[in-house]
């Protein structure tokens, strides 16, 4: 079933006013079921193939003709009221071209707006929905102008680092041109991030202004276009309703890329992979479509009408991703992706990961994630929960569909546990903290900071367990997200930010255990608070639980070293390389042999006892030391040769394992069953 409701199904061949129209008039349908019109965001894209342009019909509902009357003359006074707002806000048009020589690497971008406003600001946006950085795109924009329907030049200001004012002068229409300079342009294809690309109309600030956007690619005639967006009435146009959809979709032109397609429920869903490499496209095709499946029936089905995963490779190793309302930005190895299976493994939690998000952040988040103000931070303390389980979320899906194995799912949580419970700052930041603070990492975050996708994928499995106990497994986390989805998934507004998760968690346990639904003692100790977790507690619920080992003592001084200094914090200074053949210290564990002798971030290390050090053999060479000695060692520190001597100590690796425990309980069992879909 949907789960929300779609977009009038409209012939890409329809007339423009004809679609503008029916888009326009779905919008304003949807007012009626929340406070502010702001809060849509479309959940459908057509189900269009760029390669292939098909309209698709729907059976008109019978009315009795009482009903037709009193309907058509409905229609006749909204459509009154429809042309009149067209009138005054007929939406923003955008057109990109090309520039004809790729290694220039411009885009050509202009915004045409109508407006009878004395003054326009138009602006880049500072951040992209789905990743909580500041990204100053503003400062690839060049050669910035406007100018009125006539052709006349308009005066303009920036009024702030990413903000243009337009001063108007007669009639409606005011369109701004900019040039581009955007790296992810070549002569194979230009991958558009929207956000990086897009300036948007400010209309009740700071918000864009509201109406249906279209835009016009213009590109070499053999290059193809593949987009979440739907298609405009114009070849190479494409619509969203507002400003929001619009950017939340990338747009790929070029030729170097090749498509798979599988089907949910006759809903097409593409695998487009950009690069070449060695990967194997019909397994990560057929993985994906596993792990997919298991999610949207999970969920209640599919909220859009067509899916893409852009599949970027590149080289080195690794991951990673930028979710979307149905899309998602992914890239990932080239040559290392299949070998070894950990990193397939890996590659596919990204893929699962990032498509769980079409639910979690972009239907269920934090109030403040939506209507999006786009030109600062927007902070929030619940991104343990649209981010980290998210990843719960993604391993549970994996586990479940069968692309990972109970042992895959197993050295998930250990491999987590393990991060968590290494981190220094687990102790002194808490999750929701961390989640707050994401904007800007401290300087000293690697000793005093915690990762919320990593606790909060944790606190994933312990809230699910912890319901599916106290309720006796008849309910879990996913009736919770079942519940947000319903209630406050788009176009709802977003659940509150302080309790708003904690209450829909006790909502559902409450449906089940009516005397035992509070879970503040929970949420003050392991999200607001930094306690350590029983992890045991938890995992008996399903029979299992955490084994701790230690391993092999080894020479311990608690250093961190590498070949690149952080800033000195000197205006903004950047990131430092040391010279070739040298290794600096870069980081120092807090009440370490290392801290106590007197060493420090940035001391380029000269020699140990008396030897030069060299950065191939230091780490062998260290661990050579006998805990309970002591070594002397010499350091550069701005320019001055210093000496430390230094206690050597020793450190005993932690490892974890998740076990079975003997004689569990019918309860017990039952949980572990239904929790990872084992029989």
């Amino acid at each position: 079933m949907r789960l929300e409701k779609r977009s009038p199904e409209i012939s890409a061949g329809a007339p423009a006013t004809s679609r503008f129209m029916k888009l326009l008039s779905w919008r304003r349908r949807e007012c009626a079921e929340r406070p502010s019109s702001r809060q849509l965001k479309a959940s459908t894209a057509s189900r269009f193939d760029p390669l292939r342009s098909a309209s698709s019909k729907r059976t008109p509902m019978k009315l009795r003709p009482v009903h037709c009357i009193r309907l058509w003359l409905a229609a006749a006074v909204i459509l009154t009221i429809q042309i009149a707002a067209a009138a005054q806000s007929a939406g923003v048009s955008y057109r990109v071209t090309l520039d004809k020589s790729p290694n220039t690497h411009f885009l050509h971008v202009e915004v045409r707006v109508n407006s009878t406003a004395p003054s326009i600001d138009v602006a880049m946006p500072a951040w992209s929905p789905g990743s909580y950085n500041i990204h100053n795109g503003w400062r690839n924009v060049q050669e910035f102008s406007a100018n009125d329907e006539t052709g006349a030049s308009l005066k303009f200001e920036k009024v702030d680092k990413q903000t243009w004012r337009i001063h108007r002068q007669a009639g409606q229409a005011t369109t701004a041109r900019y040039k581009l300079y955007y790296r992810s342009y070549n002569d194979e294809m230009c991958y558009i991030t929207s956000p990086n690309v897009f300036m948007y109309v400010i209309g009740k600030k700071p918000y864009p202004m509201e109406g249906p956007i279209s835009v016009k690619l213009e590109a070499p005639a053999e290059w193809r276009v593949q987009t979440g967006m739907e298609p405009g009435s114009a070849p190479n146009t494409y619509v969203a309703p507002d400003y929001d959809t619009f950017i939340d979709s990338s747009i790929l032109i070029g030729s170097n890329w090749e498509q798979t397609q599988f089907d949910y429920h006759g809903i097409p869903h593409y695998c487009v992979f950009i690069g070449k490499g060695n990967f194997d496209k019909q397994k990560i095709t057929d993985d994906t479509k596993k792990v997919v499946t298991y999610l949207l029936d999970m969920m209640g089905g599919a909220p859009y009408e067509k899916y893409v995963f852009f599949l970027r490779s590149r080289p080195g190793q690794g991951s990673g991703g930028l979710e979307h309302l149905n899309s998602t930005d992914i890239s990932f190895s080239a040559y290392n992706t299949h070998d070894p299976q950990s990193a397939y493994l890996r590659f596919m939690f990204v893929v699962a990961h990032e498509f769980y998000h079409l639910f979690n952040v972009k239907r269920i988040r934090p109030a403040i994630l939506g209507p999006f103000d786009y030109s600062h931070e927007q902070n929030t303390r619940n991104l343990y929960v649209s981010e980290g389980m998210t990843s719960y979320w993604a391993a549970v899906g994996l586990k479940r569909s069968g692309v990972w194995s109970l042992q895959d799912y197993y050295d998930e949580l250990n491999r987590e546990i393990e991060k968590l419970q290494s981190a220094p700052g687990h102790k002194i930041m808490s999750v929701e903290l961390s989640s707050w603070d994401t904007w800007n990492r401290g300087d000293n975050a690697t000793n005093n900071s915690i990762d919320y996708y990593n606790k909060g994928e944790l606190i994933g499995n312990l809230l699910d367990l912890e319901i599916r106990y106290r309720t006796s497994n008849q309910r879990s986390l996913t009736h919770v997200f079942l519940y947000l989805l319903k209630n406050n998934g788009l176009p709802k507004p977003g659940f509150e930010e302080v309790h708003g998760f904690r209450a829909a968690v006790e909502t559902i346990t409450r449906e089940a255990a009516p005397s035992n639904f509070d879970f503040g003692d929970f949420f003050k100790k392991y999200v607001s608070g930094v306690e350590e977790i029983p992890w045991n507690d938890f995992l008996d619920h399903a029979g299992l639980m955490l084994e701790q080992k230690k391993g092999k003592p080894r020479a311990y001084i608690g250093i961190t070293t590498g070949t690149t200094l952080p800033a000195a914090g000197f205006f903004a200074a950047p990131q430092q390389l040391v010279r070739d053949g040298q290794i600096a210290v870069t980081n120092i564990a807090p009440g370490s042999p290392a801290e106590e002798a007197g060493l420090d971030v940035g001391d380029i290390l000269v020699s140990m006892d008396g030897d030069r050090i060299d950065p191939a053999t230091f780490a062998s060479r260290f661990n050579e030391k006998k805990p309970g000695s002591t070594i002397t060692v010499a350091v550069m520190r701005r320019d001055r040769l210093k000496s430390f001597t230094v206690n050597v100590s020793q450190q005993e690796p932690l490892s974890y394992s998740i076990k079975s425990k003997d004689g569990a309980g019918d309860l017990q069992k039952t949980i572990f069953r239904s929790w990872l879909a084992e029989k």
